[in-house]
């Protein structure tokens, strides 16, 4: 590493941001431009300070070569310094009443209420002549960037979650600075500018990312505090992949199809279990492409807002006091997901794909356990397809029972269970009922299983068949036949 002290006024150095754009102000590493912003004392007294001569921390700044003669400088430290001169200049804001005059060249010079364009000429001239002490530092990997900045702010008020963002490493801290400054984070979730400017919304995407990499990657954590926060972005320097950059970005933009504006339960201790759930509701076969997800984006919507105003009684029982330990957070994952589950039936919906429907060609082998119940294997695929298609058959299935098909004798195993079931008929009775119930049985069961099979009804005349059916009496020919 080579460090170059840098010797550049004010004037300079805002020509390079706004002109030459060769000063940048967006590291990866670096805090929003949040700081200050709604100190207007502590704005005006660095003013003060420079009019005043009084002195003033050093900016430093990463050096890089953009051509053989030319250099691009971004700022590791001094940033909040450097904006707040600039916004000055430019008439942002003007100088706070409180702040104190100052003496120039034994003259002395009120600053309070003004902005730069009604200062006097003799003030306005000393701050853009104003040499800050800058160090340049040169071939520097991202490891030794990201040490002295850690270095640089650690005796300084940072709140943990910004010092959280050098230990992540550059590129995710790239990462994540994309998935704040996208519309969810950004225009849709409920931050105050205190909260941004402590960087909560950097702390509740971290700790969103840490309950998916517990769910899918079997991270360990404790709580979700900040000081798990920092250990967590420890952990994934160098070691967070494509697959998890891509879950992530999947759910945030399917959140964004979800909430078209700002919602109020979008909240910090909200956010992160809200994002578990869309992950629940996107499922496994998603395509954002094509707008295809388990749980469509609008009902989504829906049972959100259901959620909060039917089920909230009991999920804010953990969202107060200790609401960052594990327990509490894992019972606010688990009220959430089974709501969501239970309102949309994907746990029916689930074990409906993975049951097999049984037909005619998967019956089992084995008819014996069948046979001890007086079923046939041909009556079993029958009972297995009607619940399966809610006991609906066509109006081809009712001319079929009033007709029903010759008889086929070819698989009467399970039929002679039956028949030695009645232990008073003599044998030539026997024989006679044994053939009549084989003939007549097999046929209906024939004419059932095919027609099943080949034919599939409308709702409209499922449920008009259903109700004929059951209101109607058996046909005549069988109930003859039988007696």
């Amino acid at each position: 590493m080579i460090r170059t002290t840098l010797n550049w006024t004010v004037k300079n150095l805002k020509s390079m941001y706004d002109g030459k754009h060769t000063l940048q102000m967006d590291h990866p590493i670096q805090r929003q431009n949040l700081q200050w912003l709604d100190d207007r004392l502590k704005r005006s007294l660095l003013i003060h300070s420079i009019l005043a001569n009084y002195p003033v921390p050093p900016v430093y700044c990463l050096k890089e070569a953009i051509s053989e003669k030319d250099y691009s400088y971004s700022i590791l430290d001094g940033k909040q310094r450097l904006t707040t001169i600039f916004d000055f200049i430019d008439g942002r804001y003007p100088l706070d009443t409180e702040t104190p005059s100052v003496t120039i060249d034994d003259t002395v010079y009120e600053l309070g209420g003004k902005y730069f364009t009604d200062l006097d000429t003799e003030c306005q001239q000393e701050l853009l002549r104003f040499k800050f002490t800058i160090y340049g530092f040169e071939d520097a990997d991202d490891d030794l960037i990201e040490e002295i900045f850690f270095r640089l702010n650690n005796s300084t008020p940072l709140s943990k979650p910004q010092k959280a963002m050098p230990l992540c490493g550059v590129e995710n801290a790239k990462f994540i600075k994309s998935i704040l400054s996208d519309r969810f984070f950004s225009e849709i979730c409920q931050f105050s500018a205190l909260q941004r400017r402590k960087s909560d919304d950097m702390c509740t995407l971290l700790q969103a990312m840490m309950l998916l990499d517990n769910r899918y990657e079997g991270y360990k954590f404790s709580s979700i505090s900040a000081d798990e926060i920092m250990m967590y972005a420890a952990s994934i320097k160098n070691n967070y992949s494509e697959e998890q950059k891509n879950r992530l970005y999947d759910i945030i933009d399917y959140l964004e199809k979800v909430f078209p504006e700002k919602d109020k339960m979008l909240k910090k201790i909200n956010i992160p279990i809200a994002m578990l759930a869309a992950d629940t509701a996107m499922g496994d076969s998603y395509d954002p492409v094509k707008n295809l997800y388990r749980v469509g984006p609008m009902y989504f919507r829906q049972w959100f807002s259901y959620f909060f105003a039917e089920c909230y009684e009991e999920y804010k029982q953990y969202c107060s006091s200790g609401s960052i330990k594990k327990e509490k957070t894992l019972k606010r994952i688990e009220i959430m997901g089974t709501s969501l589950v239970g309102y949309f039936e994907l746990a029916e919906a689930d074990k409906a794909e993975q049951e097999p429907s049984l037909s005619n060609e998967d019956a089992p082998a084995d008819e014996s356990a069948l046979a001890e119940e007086g079923v046939s294997a041909d009556e079993s695929a029958v009972t297995e397809e009607a619940v399966s298609t809610n006991k609906s058959t066509s109006a081809e299935g009712d001319s079929s029972l009033e007709e029903p098909a010759p008889s086929d004798d070819s698989n009467p195993s399970t039929d002679a269970d039956l028949v030695e079931s009645d232990p008073t008929a003599d044998e030539a009775e026997n024989a006679v009922v044994k053939e009549n119930a084989d003939s007549h049985k097999d046929a209906g069961c024939a004419s059932v299983a095919e027609d099943a099979a080949s034919y599939t009804a409308t709702d409209s005349e499922q449920t008009e068949f259903s109700e004929k059916t059951e209101a109607e009496d058996p046909p005549e020919e069988l109930t003859q036949d039988t007696e």
